[in-house]
């Protein structure tokens, strides 16, 4: 009776030991060191990955002191307005400044870098708040800035975007992208312009019945191309205002639109344009170098405040810096050279006699007038592109263009376009099935889920320009100089940066939180830029490679195990087996 006992207790310890034998070794890499995360909370997908980074970071070694998610005020206190009163530079988190920011943001198609990386941009001079100084970056930039040849400029963009993949002061994770909605058939249509405002419409055809309809989820409520200011109302005054250069939807460059040619000289600060003899208004007077003149004053003219204000005054240093030579040629005088100055000959275009004497009479009050009303009439809105506004009606929130009979480039087949405001996602997507309209705009943000299986309608992706990353702290002594990594140099520095990257799992992020909307970070330079630099690949996500950075850099991530209950139950249940046998063994002597 007294075995049984003994063999039930024996069986019952070695069952119970078994049931938790595979939690009684757990292999636990060691924190070689920890950094405190800070993060905007004006983003929920953004919030998403913070959160994935923070568990996956101790993963490699690197743990998490603190993470605040908080809002751009505190942010910009810790960066870019850091004061430099205790520091002359931004220290660490715990001392005020920061480790690791995620942030994302905007460059648009033709990048510019300047005040973001360069040496002379550390704070308070310009926006580098990641402390980054590298003088072989800084070379090559100053060269970028100023180099409009663009074969030339692809060069020195493509060194660029090497250089920050391989420094990491940028850890790039994702570019984002837009999805629109699209009737099937479209033809000459690149999204990406309609995504920046800047499509070309006499490329564009519907098959069907050359009508069409582009939806938005915001009123139009700005009245001309001198006062717009989103991208909105920038989607039909693309469409109307001819401009001496536009983008060629193939190659992204600039090309001659209401210009035959421009001549470039004096190392890039003299542009030098001869308009087409063909250029001519929607009434049918011909373009004139005295109406670019003229229009490009109003947008300099402080009062008419227009958004291009600011930037146009930088690269023109007065309206003397626009010249008439005659009546189809004129010279723009930039005060630097500039390495993409066609772009500055890319805006709309209006009737010099025209608009003026509307000035003169009821004064600049005009420009915020409804476009086909009051005093201004279709003053404001008559221009050389190649359609013409034929109805605007703000109460509806539409607009209907139909082509310019005197538009002197290639032959719109479109007969009618039309912009309208359809307030819900859920009622654009019902449209574009139903027919009523052609265009779902992106910013409906719609799903790729919302287009498949419906027959007539495509979900359109298109790169947004931008890029998400974590910004790194140049100056902290293990991200950046690495004076406190074991082996002590920058290089150790970059290997951990090269570690955070090959932990970040990006295509997980694009799948599971933005549902395929996005791309794999590479660099700063996002997709769909002109220059990027499609050669590069995005770091791996790879925990081993993560690993083996983190020990390039002097870090010992030798695992170490941890002893659960289960693993002492089971010295128990060894130790009570080893006293019965003791005790049989000793009765039986």
């Amino acid at each position: 009776m007294k075995r049984k006992i003994v063999l039930i207790i024996i069986t019952g310890l070695f069952v119970s030991s078994l049931a938790i034998v595979q939690n009684t070794v757990q292999a636990a890499v060691p924190e070689c060191f920890s950094i405190a995360l800070l993060s905007p909370n004006t983003s929920p997908a953004r919030n998403q990955w913070v959160l994935l980074m923070e568990q996956l970071l101790p993963e490699i070694g690197i743990g998490i002191s603190y993470h605040e998610s908080t809002g751009w005020a505190n942010i910009s206190l810790r960066t870019w307005t850091y004061p430099l009163i205790e520091y002359d530079y931004i220290p660490t988190y715990d001392e005020g400044g920061y480790d690791m920011l995620f942030l994302g943001y905007r460059l648009g198609m033709d990048i510019q870098l300047s005040g973001l990386f360069e040496t002379n941009a550390l704070i308070p001079y310009g926006d580098n708040f990641y402390q980054y100084t590298n003088p072989v970056y800084d070379a090559i930039l100053e060269n970028y800035e100023q180099e409009y040849d663009p074969v030339l400029r692809t060069q020195y963009a493509h060194l660029l975007q090497a250089i920050l993949y391989e420094d990491l002061p940028s850890i790039s994770i994702l570019h984002q992208n837009y999805l629109y909605g699209f009737k099937t058939g479209l033809i000459g249509i690149n999204p990406l312009l309609v995504s920046i405002a800047n499509q070309r419409i006499e490329n564009w055809y519907d098959p069907v019945d050359r009508i069409i309809t582009h939806a938005v989820p915001a009123v139009l409520s700005e009245p001309n191309i001198f006062v717009v200011a989103n991208y909105y109302d920038r989607l039909w005054m693309q469409n109307v205002y001819g401009s001496l250069f536009s983008r060629n939807p193939a190659s992204l460059m600039w090309e001659p639109n209401i210009a035959s040619n421009c001549i470039i000289t004096n190392g890039g600060t003299n542009l030098t344009v001869t308009i087409d003899p063909n250029a001519k208004f929607s009434h049918g007077d011909a373009v004139l170098a005295e109406d670019v003149k003229y229009s490009y004053e109003l947008y300099m003219t402080p009062d008419v405040g227009s958004s291009d204000y600011g930037y146009l005054t930088k690269w023109f240093a007065s309206n003397d810096s626009i010249i008439e030579h005659n009546s189809s040629t004129l010279s723009f005088i930039l005060t630097e050279p500039y390495n993409f100055p066609l772009s500055l000959l890319s805006y709309g275009l209006l009737d010099k006699s025209d608009v003026e004497a509307k000035i003169a009479t009821y004064g600049l009050d005009i420009f915020y007038e409804v476009p086909l009303t009051g005093d201004v009439g279709a003053s404001l809105v008559k221009s050389c592109g190649p359609m013409m506004v034929n109805n605007y009606n703000p109460s509806l929130s539409t607009v209907q263009l139909l082509p310019n009979p005197y538009w002197h480039g290639n032959s719109v087949v479109l007969d009618e376009w039309n912009e309208i405001f359809i307030s819900s996602k859920e009622s654009a997507v019902a449209a574009l099935i139903a027919g009523t309209i052609d265009i779902m705009d992106a910013q409906y943000s719609p799903e790729l889920a919302d287009f498949e299986g419906i027959s007539g309608v495509n979900g359109v992706i298109v790169q947004d320009l931008s890029n998400q990353e974590m910004a790194v702290n140049m100056r902290h002594p293990i991200l950046g100089t690495g004076e406190l990594t074991p082996i002590g140099t920058t290089e150790a520095a970059k290997f951990v940066r090269k570690a955070i990257s090959h932990a970040t799992p990006r295509q997980y992020i694009i799948d599971t939180i933005l549902l395929g909307l996005g791309e794999e970070g590479i660099s700063p330079f996002p997709p769909g830029c002109v220059g990027f630099d499609d050669s590069l690949l995005p770091y791996e996500y790879d925990l081993d490679i993560a690993i083996s950075y983190m020990e390039a850099a002097g870090y010992d991530l030798t695992v170490i195990p941890e002893f659960s209950s289960g693993y002492f139950i089971l010295l128990g249940f060894l130790a009570v087996c080893s006293s019965i046998i003791f005790y049989r063994k000793k009765k039986k002597q």
